[in-house]
């Protein structure tokens, strides 16, 4: 899946061993989760992507591309793993036969929590490449 110039490409099967949801989920609903998850993670980290371009960056990979693991730069990760993370996070949301237990009384809120910690796990990724803390606190 082409995400644009200057965003990584998305190999859709990687990310759906990746995400790792409980069911068989239908490529076309994969996908649009997957596409759903990119302009996600891209919408908010805009300025960010838009201060990187005025520094000169071509492409996210450019961005620090001495720090990788795995043959992938750490920024390219941790976008898939914001993408990836949305997608389940939106998966798990809207198709409750995908994420949900046995006990029927205890599906909405098995759901509502994944999809909680999805999006959790989403805003730390996009936390990581804009370089900002994991959490905010305020003394009151």
């Amino acid at each position: 899946m082409v995400t644009g110039a200057w965003w990584p490409d998305i190999d859709v099967n990687t990310l759906r061993d990746r995400m790792n949801l409980e069911g068989e989920i239908p490529h076309a609903r994969l996908v649009e989760a997957i596409e759903w998850g990119a302009i996600e993670t891209i919408d908010q980290l805009a300025t960010w992507q838009a201060a990187r371009e005025e520094e000169g960056f071509a492409s996210l990979i450019t961005v620090d591309p001495a720090n990788t693991v795995g043959g992938k730069t750490r920024l390219e990760l941790l976008f898939l793993a914001a993408v990836s993370s949305y997608a389940a996070g939106r998966l798990a949301e809207r198709h409750p036969d995908l994420t949900a237990g046995r006990e029927g009384s205890e599906r909405g809120d098995q759901r509502r929590a994944m999809a909680d910690g999805f999006t959790a796990s989403a805003t730390r990724a996009v936390r990581a490449i804009q370089g900002e803390a994991r959490s905010t606190s305020e003394l009151i």
